[in-house]
């Protein structure tokens, strides 16, 4: 069994992924009749989302603009 690391996040694509069940449910009250297609849509579109998401983070990230320096954030003593 592979120890637990405190630095493991969900990527991104499965992050968006999480809204599916509830995006599907609502698309079912709205429109039963065309409910396997839209939920299969909604699914891709989340998915897309997802990677646009982690690859944005990632850019900003190596480019530098966000920081993982705490100090600024703390108080001077």
């Amino acid at each position: 069994m592979a120890p637990d690391s405190p630095d493991w996040t969900v990527p991104a694509p499965l992050r968006a992924l999480l809204w599916w069940p509830g995006v599907s449910f609502v698309l079912v009250l709205v429109a039963p009749q065309a409910a396997v297609g839209s939920i299969v849509v909604a699914g891709l579109a989340l998915m897309v989302v997802g990677l646009l998401a982690g690859r944005l983070t990632r850019a900003a990230s190596e480019g530098g603009m966000v920081t993982s320096d705490r100090s600024e954030l703390e108080p001077a003593a």
